[in-house]
C-alpha cells in the first residue's frame, strides 16, 4: 500500500514540474535555418513517445499525433475516443567563433566573439473519433499543430583592434542583432479507412502563419565619440511575411504479420501565397513561399521477448530542389526502440540524423530517451528529451566592412572575409516533450 501511495506521490511531483515548465513563455531557436537558409526550422513531431524514439512513427500507431506523421496510423488506436495535448521546451546554444593562424599560415585556435543561449516552447493538440463498421473502422480526426518555428535571437559585439590585457578589453564600437518570431501553424482534418490487413489515410490542412525578422546595428557612444558627431546612424531593417495556403498529406500502412508493420506516406510539394513587407512597406512580388515535397518509408519490428518490445526504423527523401536547384535533396534516418521494465515502465531510446537544405554535409545527429506512465485510468503521460549538436562553417552575418570608419581602428583596417577564412559555429540543441492524453 506504501509503495502505491509512494508511486503516485512521484509521478504528481512529475507531472507538476513539467506544467510549471510549460507556463514560461520564452522563444529561440537556430538563426541557420532562418537567417541564412531563409527556410525556418521544421517541426519534425511534437509525441513525446515517438519523440523518445528517435522521431519514428510513421509505422507507429501507438499515439494520436502519431497520425500526424502518417495519417493512416490512426486505425491503430486502441480506443474509441482521443485526445492528446502537447508541449515541448527547446534550449538552442549557438557558439561562433574566427579561425586563428600564425605567422606561416597554420590554423593555431580558434576565438569565439559570439555565444547566444536561448529557449523557445510549441504546442499542439489532436483529437479523435472512430466508427467501426463490421470488421474496419472509419476514423475521424482533426489537429492543430505549427509545423515551422521562425523563432530566433541573436547577439554580437563588435570591438576595435585596441591592445588589451588581463583587466582591459578593446572598446565595443557597436551591437549587433538579428530577431525574428513567428509560426507556421496546421489546422488539420484526418480521414482514415482500415482492416486488420491495410489502413489507408489523408491529412488536409489548411495553413496560416507569419514571420517578421529584424536586422540591427547600434553604434556605441564610444563610437561616436570618436568618428564625430552626426557621422555614425544605427542601420535597422525588418521583413514580414504572412504565408496562407493548403497541404496534403496520404499514407498506407500494412500489418504483414503479427511482428512486421510497413508503411509509407507522401507529401506532396506545398505552395503558399506570400504578402511581403520590407522596413513596413508592402513589396508586390510574385515569389511563393515553397516547401519540400516528403516521402518516407517506416517498418515496425515486434520480436519474440517475454516483456514487450518494439523497434521502429523511418527514412525520409526530402526533395529540396523543389524550393530552389541551389538546395540540396537530402535523407533523414531515425531509429527507435521501446522495451517494457517488468511489466509496467517503458524505456525508450532513439536516434536521428538530419541533414541541411544548404549544404548535406552540415549534418545533425540527435540522440533521445523517455518514458510514459498513467496517471489515471484513462489520462496517460509521455515525456522525452533530445540532444544533438553540429558545426559548420559560414560567413559572418555581419560584414567587417561596415565597421570601417576613421579613428575607429589604430592598425589594419578591416575587410571582408570570405571563403578562405570562414566563421566556424557549433550549435547544440536540448529539447523536452511532454504529451498528455485522455483516451475513453
Amino acid at each position: 500500500m506504501k509503495k502505491n501511495i509512494l508511486s503516485k506521490n512521484l509521478k504528481l511531483v512529475i507531472l507538476s514540474l513539467f506544467l510549471l515548465t510549460s507556463i514560461v513563455n520564452i522563444s529561440a531557436y537556430s538563426i541557420f535555418e532562418i537567417y541564412e537558409n531563409n527556410q525556418g526550422n521544421f517541426i519534425n513531431n511534437h509525441d513525446a513517445r515517438s519523440a523518445a524514439m528517435g522521431g519514428t512513427g510513421t509505422a507507429g500507431g501507438f499515439n494520436l499525433m502519431d497520425s500526424n506523421i502518417n495519417p493512416a496510423n490512426l486505425y491503430y488506436l486502441n480506443n474509441e475516443k482521443e485526445i492528446q495535448f502537447n508541449y515541448s521546451l527547446i534550449k538552442n546554444s549557438e557558439n561562433r567563433a574566427l579561425p586563428m593562424y600564425n605567422f606561416f599560415d597554420s590554423y593555431v585556435d580558434e576565438s569565439t566573439y559570439a555565444r547566444n543561449e536561448n529557449f523557445y516552447n510549441e504546442f499542439s493538440f489532436a483529437a479523435y473519433k472512430s466508427f467501426i463498421i463490421n470488421s474496419s473502422k472509419i476514423n475521424l480526426g482533426i489537429s492543430y499543430k505549427p509545423i515551422l518555428n521562425f523563432y530566433s535571437d541573436y547577439q554580437e559585439e563588435v570591438r576595435n583592434d585596441e591592445n588589451s590585457d588581463a583587466d582591459n578589453y578593446p572598446p565595443i564600437i557597436a551591437k549587433n542583432f538579428i530577431e525574428s518570431d513567428g509560426f507556421l501553424d496546421s489546422y488539420s482534418i484526418l480521414l482514415n479507412y482500415g482492416n486488420k490487413y491495410i489502413s489507408i489515410g489523408t491529412e488536409l490542412s489548411y495553413l496560416n502563419g507569419n514571420y517578421d525578422i529584424e536586422r540591427r546595428i547600434h553604434w556605441s557612444d564610444y563610437a561616436h565619440q570618436a568618428v564625430g558627431s552626426g557621422v555614425l546612424t544605427d542601420n535597422i531593417s525588418s521583413t514580414s511575411n504572412s504565408l496562407k495556403g493548403f497541404s496534403t498529406k496520404f499514407g498506407i500502412s500494412s500489418q504483414i504479420n503479427e511482428r512486421i508493420r510497413l508503411a509509407v506516406t507522401y507529401s506532396p510539394k506545398i505552395t503558399l501565397d506570400a504578402d511581403l513587407e520590407v522596413n513596413g512597406n508592402t513589396i508586390e512580388s510574385s515569389d511563393d513561399y515553397i516547401l519540400a515535397s516528403r516521402l518516407r518509408f517506416g517498418m515496425l519490428f515486434k520480436p519474440r521477448n517475454p516483456f514487450e518490445t518494439n523497434f521502429q526504423l523511418d527514412m525520409e527523401y526530402i526533395q529540396n530542389s523543389d524550393i530552389d536547384d541551389l538546395y540540396d535533396d537530402t535523407w533523414s534516418f531515425y531509429v527507435g526502440m521501446e522495451h517494457y521494465v517488468g511489466r509496467a515502465i517503458p524505456l525508450r531510446l532513439g536516434f536521428r540524423h538530419e541533414a541541411s537544405i544548404q549544404d548535406n554535409s552540415i549534418t545533425l545527429p540527435v540522440i533521445t530517451a523517455g518514458t510514459g506512465f498513467e496517471i489515471t485510468t484513462n489520462l496517460h503521460l509521455d515525456l522525452a528529451g533530445e540532444y544533438g549538436r553540429r558545426e559548420y562553417k559560414t560567413l559572418d552575418l555581419f560584414l567587417d566592412s561596415y565597421y570601417n570608419h576613421q579613428n575607429l581602428w589604430s592598425g589594419i583596417e578591416p575587410t571582408d572575409r570570405g571563403w578562405e577564412n570562414p566563421d566556424k559555429v557549433t550549435e547544440s540543441f536540448f529539447k523536452i516533450f511532454t504529451s498528455l492524453t485522455y483516451k475513453w
